[in-house]
């Protein structure tokens, strides 16, 4: 009995951090996704998109793993210059992630969340 008070604590908190990273990772993959989906239909589109056609898909592309209004930021740039070719067009996204169990990242108190970001570029 001695032995397992001792060592629970310590499995507790191990597998709580392999759950929380395996969150992040989820919202990180997400986020991702959404950048790419946002450039794709930033680049794919016959009629040329507009800057606020391509966020709002950005956005939308979101969810269901995320909910939208943690969304900080979502850049869009229409000509970017890839090596010697230009016209690309670069997505970026940026997202508050709360943390479940924020005591398991490092450098993050009570109540933390944690900034992720995901970034595309499609010519």
């Amino acid at each position: 009995m001695v032995e397992f008070a001792l060592i629970i604590p310590l499995l507790a908190l191990l597998l709580f951090g392999i759950i929380q990273y395996g969150f992040i990772l989820a919202a990180h993959l997400s986020l991702r996704n959404a950048s790419a989906v946002g450039a794709r239909h930033g680049v794919l589109s016959s009629p040329k998109k507009t800057i606020s056609q391509i966020e709002d898909a950005t956005r939308s592309a979101v969810g269901p793993m995320l909910p939208a209004d943690n969304i900080v930021a979502v850049t869009v740039n229409t000509n970017v210059t890839v090596g010697s070719l230009t016209g690309a067009t670069s997505v970026q996204i940026q997202y508050n992630l709360p943390l479940i169990l924020p005591f398991v990242v490092p450098g993050k108190t009570a109540s933390g969340s944690l900034t992720l970001s995901g970034t595309t570029i499609m010519r």
